[in-house]
């Protein structure tokens, strides 16, 4: 019972393995994976081993408008540096000064008198000494003697009167007047002194007046450090904001050989950019994943709701997914090892040409807008690689779609590559580019077009090959008369060979009416029989003599003629036609039934034992409308041309019976066509096959006649009968028989 449960298991998991669901998510899935991971890689920063103080071994350029904010924060600090402070008045400052001023010389004064009161047989400096023990005024010893004589003689308080009111009312006041600090002290008192210049009547006693500025001169004024520091903030502050050193993107941040300074240090670690300090932006990463899902599930439901063919077409997707990754893998390439150029080379136009020419314009278009989005994220939002990859993505496109020659693809290159130089010229002049710039840019974008255009071309065989898809060019080889299989069916069965040409004129006439591929058509009616090589005198076409079938049961006739799909099958894999012409030769009878035979059969078995089943073909019934065409074509103009009278009305009858035959026998159910097309469909086989089978004149035997006029006269215009010529009942009688045949007949009568 387990290992019963165990083999289900496993059938069912092989199934679902074996799905077009399964297939087509896993398909999704890594083309999401690998698309997110590469977009993702190349939008994350690069990674540098660089330190302060470092050789730089890279020319780095910055991804996008960053601030150098230690840069900008140092010269912020540089000009305030230059600032004034803020200054305040000390308090009583001044009145202080004066009142130092106003102690010293009374203080001197004093000195004086008690030198003078000294009557010890000393000298004068001696005396001063002894009365100034502390040595305060010291700078008198600095005088000249006779000065020093003068000053403690007679008219000493004369003398000392004028310096007092010299130094306390002229020089102090103009001192005390500015902003006294420590550090402009000396040079104010020196520009004070100046007052006592020379020639002045105090000039001699001048170190007395330095002296006494020197010991009261103090500050009158000190700076605010708290108001100086909010100052200073304040102004750096503002300073930031309004003067910020900015590095313009794609501008240079380090160049080779240059120092790794700190300011540019901070700039790559803030981008992330160095690898000793960088860690993964787990955050981006994220994000490019999830806005790339989206792209995806966007495309994917748009193909499901608008092209469901294509997307439940295990093939088509494996087409578009690998589209998408080829054209991935050269992004990636290009910016790994041209990031540079890489705005105006990546040749994004790979996929919508590939798509275009196997899918249609619509999936490629739906690509295209996928992939312009992604690899927007890769270059950083760049404007002239979005506008080229919109804008020439969708002519891309329209250029491709349905090219039958390469020639014309090459073209489309050439086109495109123009259109790139345009864009790249007039957003150039929006953002006032110089011409040298212009004609750089306009012409890696021009190579852009080419580029795309020639990987394109050289990824078609492959892609062909290995999706079994089919292009027009690809169509157009197998169509040439020149094909091994189709020469071989022109020389063993040249009647299967001509009906198929019919075939193709019908089917292909046909499907370019009601909007299908009508080369397909061509090509599949082209092979639809090949399977009669392996039998071709069994078929009526490419019999001469005798019919085989005049031996044979009709059962055994039914699976000789109803085999023809399957050998043609098994010789379309032999000589390695795509799977879409496979398709049409398998589906072009269907299931229809073998009504010659078993009408016969049905003359000679009895009814109860006479299956229905056993003489109709195969299977299975056609599932697209190029094969349906195709079956429609092969059973009208076989129908047409076994016909005795190819009459405008009966053809169109004819042809308009088969075609509701097979509507009415479910032959028609598989494929999307409906009943307007049925009825553009028998129009069209209607227009051809009068044009193939009009009317002839018939020429008459020449033998014993000399001329067409005696010729006529004697056939037509002889034999009176009631009143009527040859001529004239001939063309009532509307008879099937030549009009010599007939005349002999009346001739006889």
């Amino acid at each position: 019972m387990g290992v019963k449960k165990g083999k289900n298991a496993e059938v069912k998991l092989f199934r679902v393995i074996r799905s077009i669901s399964f297939q087509r998510i896993i398909a999704l899935f890594l083309t999401w994976l690998v698309l997110s991971a590469l977009v993702a890689y190349e939008a994350a920063p690069k990674k540098y081993k660089l330190s302060i103080g470092d050789v730089s071994q890279y020319d780095i350029q910055a991804p996008r408008d960053i601030e150098n904010k230690l840069k900008t924060r140092q010269n912020a600090e540089d000009r305030a540096s230059k600032l004034a402070p803020v200054v305040i008045d000390i308090e009583n400052a001044n009145s202080d000064m004066l009142n130092g001023a106003y102690e010293y010389f009374d203080s001197l004064e004093q000195l004086i008198s008690d030198v003078r009161d000294n009557t010890d047989n000393i000298t004068l400096e001696e005396k001063i000494r002894n009365s100034d023990a502390e040595g305060f005024f010291n700078v008198l010893f600095e005088l000249d003697k006779p000065v020093l004589e003068i000053l403690f003689g007679e008219q000493a308080k004369e003398r000392i009167t004028s310096l007092k009111n010299t130094v306390i009312k002229e020089i102090i006041p103009g001192i005390t007047r500015k902003k006294l600090m420590e550090d402009n002290i000396a040079i104010e008192i020196a520009g004070g002194i100046n007052i006592i210049g020379e020639g002045h009547e105090l000039e001699s006693l001048k170190p007395i007046a330095v002296d006494v500025l020197q010991k009261v001169i103090k500050p009158n004024s000190r700076v605010d450090e708290e108001a100086t520091n909010a100052q200073r903030d304040s102004f750096i502050e503002s300073y930031i904001k309004e003067n910020p050193v900015i590095i313009y993107k794609d501008e240079r941040i380090i160049s080779k050989d240059d120092i790794v300074t700190e300011d540019k240090f901070a700039v790559l670690k803030e981008l992330n950019y160095i690898d000793s300090e960088g860690r993964p932006d787990y955050l981006l990463y994220i994000a490019v994943f999830i806005i790339v899902l989206l792209l995806i599930a966007a495309s994917v439901i748009y193909l499901q709701k608008f092209h469901s063919r294509i997307y439940y077409d295990r093939n088509s997707i494996f087409l578009i997914c690998v589209s998408i990754l080829i054209t991935t893998l050269f992004a990636w390439a290009i910016r790994e090892f041209i990031p540079d150029l890489s705005y105006f080379i990546i040749p994004i136009f790979i996929a919508p040409v590939l798509i275009a020419i196997f899918l249609g314009i619509e999936p490629a278009i739906a690509v295209n807008i996928l992939l312009t989005f992604s690899f927007s994220l890769m270059v950083g939002g760049n404007l002239e690689f979005m506008l080229i990859s919109i804008i020439g993505g969708t002519f891309a496109a329209f250029l491709t779609v349905n090219a039958t020659q390469r020639r014309k693809i090459s073209l489309a290159g050439l086109v495109l590559g123009c259109l790139n130089a345009v864009i790249i010229a007039l957003v150039g002049i929006i953002e006032k580019k110089s011409l040298e710039n212009l004609l750089n840019d306009g012409g890696l974008a021009f190579i852009n077009g080419m580029l795309s255009i020639i990987l394109a071309i050289g990824l078609l065989p492959f892609l062909e090959s290995t999706f079994n898809v089919v292009t027009p060019l690809k169509l157009l080889e197998l169509a040439d008369p020149n094909h091994p299989l189709l020469k071989k069916l022109l020389m063993e069965a040249p009647g299967t060979y001509h009906h198929s040409l019919m075939v193709g004129n019908l089917a292909e006439a046909a499907t370019r009416e009601i909007g299908g591929n009508a080369l397909l058509a061509r090509v599949g009616a082209y092979f639809h029989d090949v399977g009669k090589l392996k039998r071709p005198h069994f078929f009526k076409e490419n019999q001469l003599s005798d019919n085989p079938h005049d031996k044979l049961t009709p059962n055994l006739s039914t699976l000789v003629i109803t085999s023809h799909t399957k050998d043609g099958e098994e010789l379309a894999i032999k000589y390695r036609l795509p799977k879409i012409i496979r398709d049409i030769i398998a589906q072009h009878h269907g299931n229809t039934l073998v009504a010659y035979f078993y009408h016969k059969a049905s003359q000679t078995e009895k009814p109860e034992e006479l299956k229905e089943d056993d003489f109709r073909y195969g299977g299975p019934i056609p599932d697209s409308r190029e094969a349906a065409v195709v079956m429609l074509a092969d059973s009208v103009e076989a129908a047409v041309r076994s016909m005795p009278e190819k009459t405008p009305g009966k053809t169109e009858g004819l042809v308009r019976k088969i075609i509701k035959d097979k509507l009415d026998d479910g032959q028609l159910d598989r494929c999307d066509l409906t009943l307007k097309d049925l009825s553009i469909i028998a129009d069209s086989f209607v227009q051809v096959l009068s044009g193939v089978y009009h009317e002839r004149i018939e020429y008459p035997e020449l033998e014993k006649k000399n001329s067409l006029q005696e010729l006529d006269n004697s056939i037509y215009n002889t034999l009176p009968k009631n009143n009527k010529t040859i001529r004239e009942i001939y063309n009532e009688a509307d008879s099937v028989q030549s009009p010599k045949e007939f005349a002999d007949s009346q001739r006889n009568d």
